[in-house]
């Protein structure tokens, strides 16, 4: 079972970990979670701890369980985003590093670590200047706080995009079985119909896309 504290000392930990990074439609999410290091913190005492696991490893229904579980259980969790035209201004590695600072700054409980998914960490607040920071390549295969932040990160990625996404744009992309990512049928789409207003231009599948009247408006009947 993955601990959850990756150093075990009494510094408050805050895993980070984001969901819709290689999408090449919509916004990026983060989650940042900081878990209670002892079992009888949590309402099963910490039997459910032992499924959580990096959220790509789990089914939709198990992902959301946990996800309800985590919000109910953990010290604090949050979300944050970046926006497609962010992503597009910056670059997907300055937006999301953006965006979980932005995680950070949103979280109410004083912390003393960060430990971040990936091998890259750019702080640009002060609360995560002032913090120890760990980076851990596969993070959420390794850290439960991690794993944790993944969860929360894909489901509200996926709920976003569920409710946004009109029957024009999936029966266009196939949106809500891709969310967004660069599957045969998206891609055909995007060769067939051009780029709507919430892809990621400066990806390269979309780059060469031109615009398509398309509309991410819910108001929009389908065809």
């Amino acid at each position: 079972m993955l601990s959850p504290k990756w150093i075990n000392d009494n510094a408050v930990e805050v895993g980070l970990d984001e969901a819709g990074r290689g999408s090449l439609w919509g916004r990026l999410y983060v989650g940042a979670v900081i878990l209670a290091p002892e079992d009888d913190a949590y309402c099963d005492d910490g039997a459910m701890l032992r499924q959580i696991m990096d959220s790509k490893k789990l089914s939709r229904r198990r992902r959301a369980i946990l996800a309800d579980y985590i919000y109910e259980n953990a010290i604090e969790a949050v979300v944050a985003w970046a926006e497609p035209a962010e992503i597009d201004a910056v670059n997907v590695l300055n937006a999301d590093m953006a965006a979980m600072n932005r995680a950070l700054t949103a979280l109410e409980t004083p912390f003393e670590r960060i430990l971040v998914d990936g091998n890259v960490w750019i702080p640009s607040c002060e609360v995560a200047d002032a913090a120890e920071a760990i980076v851990l390549p596969g993070g959420d295969s390794v850290s439960l706080s991690v794993a944790a932040a993944s969860i929360i990160a894909k489901e509200a990625h996926d709920a976003w995009v569920r409710e946004t996404v009109t029957p024009e744009l999936d029966e266009r992309y196939g949106l809500l079985s891709n969310m967004g990512y660069g599957t045969a049928t998206h891609l055909a789409g995007l060769t067939r119909w051009g780029a709507d207003a919430l892809h990621r231009r400066s990806f390269a599948p979309v780059r060469g896309a031109g615009a398509t009247g398309a509309t991410t408006s819910n108001s929009l009947p389908s065809k």
